[in-house]
Order: structure tokens, then sequence, then C-alpha cells
């Protein structure tokens, strides 16, 4: 690009620095975060930082991630729901759900004033974090507390409870949640379809389970290799 007289700019940095944290290549995207700032004096963003966050939390890099986030307060640069939502997602699949609501509560409290307040993404996480651990109890109350905030579940919200109770082997919660998908008009995906499949074959439902092959392909829905 720069022998050609065109500059790289903080959106082309912060791009390539996104695809190297989501390659978990974080030790790249750091070199070249500082190239960034250090050497052709280009100030990192909201999306930059985001990205460095997001890719620390995946690798477990907790203490380095907690820097990075006080490292943008210190440049005034205020995390958005995309930064809090990362956090989040990251405690809740380390099974850290307490850390994640400590997040969120900090979202409710001080975000209001920025238009920062926790979203359907946000609580999917949480959920989601909840059924990994099996709690399906707590996941359902904060399942139907959502609409009182006045959000839409959607069907990654969906798919987190019905995952959670396929492997609590609860047929009868994935039936009726199922057709609550139905009922809403949402239509699972693949993805969504596969998890249902596993949930009936563990506890011996195989009929049920056919059932619902056979409905994928009617409502056009294409099986993958996980489905057979």
């Amino acid at each position: 690009m720069e022998q050609t007289n065109c500059k790289p700019s903080i959106v082309t940095y912060s791009t390539i620095i996104d695809s190297l944290c989501k390659d978990k290549l974080i030790d790249d995207a750091f070199k070249l975060f500082k190239e960034m700032v250090f050497e052709k004096g280009i100030l990192p963003n909201v999306i930059s930082y985001t990205s460095l966050i997001c890719g620390l939390c995946k690798l477990g890099r907790w203490d380095e991630a907690s820097k990075m986030l006080k490292e943008m307060e210190d440049e005034n640069i205020s995390p958005n729901v995309q930064t809090f939502n990362v956090l989040v997602d990251a405690f809740c699949k380390e099974g850290k759900v307490e850390e994640a609501e400590a997040v969120i509560n900090i979202m409710i409290e001080t975000g209001s004033a920025q238009n920062i307040v926790p979203d359907i993404v946000t609580y999917s996480s949480l959920i989601d974090g909840y059924c990994l651990r099996g709690e399906m109890i707590k996941a359902r109350e904060i399942f139907d507390s959502i609409t009182l905030r006045g959000l839409v579940p959607d069907v990654v919200t969906y798919s987190s409870l019905l995952n959670g109770y396929c492997k609590n082997l609860n047929v009868e919660k994935v039936v009726q949640l199922f057709r609550e998908i139905s009922g809403k008009g949402l239509k699972p995906d693949v993805v969504t379809c596969n998890t249902m499949l596993q949930g009936l074959f563990q506890v011996g439902c195989c009929v049920a389970a056919h059932k619902l092959f056979n409905e994928m392909h009617a409502q056009g829905r294409i099986p993958d290799r996980c489905t057979y």
C-alpha cells in the first residue's frame, strides 16, 4: 500500500488487527498495534482496543485484557456495547458467570449516560453461560426477564436454551421451546436443529428426531455433515 502512496488508516490497521485476533495470532496483532501507534503515529480507537481485548479473553489472558481496558480509560477512549459484550461472552464461556453479571451491572449503572446498555447479545451470552453450567432455572429466569427490558429473544437466545435443555436431557422442555420458536415466527437454523437432534437421540427419541429431520427438509433447511 505504502509503495503506491496509499497510506494505511486506522480502519485498515483495525481490520487487520481484528483478523489476527480472530485467528488467535494475538502477539502478531500486538506487533501491528505498536507499529500503528509508535511508528505511524496513528491513534487507536475503540474498535482496535476491543479486538485486542477479545483476542486476549479467548486465550484466557485475563490480566492483559484488564490492562487493555484500563489503558482505554487512560486514553479517554470509552468502551462501547461491543467491548462489554466481548467481556461478558468470554467470562460466560469460562464459566465465570458471576464476573459476567458484574460487567453487566457496570453497564447498567454507568453506561446509561453514554447510551451503553445491555442488549440481546449481552443477555444471550449470559443465558448461554448458565446453560453451560447446567443452571437451567436461572437461565430461564433471565430469558423470561428479557421482554421486561424491552428486548426480543432471537434464534441465538433460543439456541442457548435448547442446548442447555438437551444437555440436561429434558425432552419436554426442548419440544416446548421449539414450538415456541415456531410460534414467534423465528426460523431455527441448521445449528439449532442439530442441537435438538442430538438431544432427542441422547434420550432415545429416534422417531421425534427423524420427524424433525424431515421438517428440516420441508422448511428448506439443508442438513450438513453434523446433521447426518
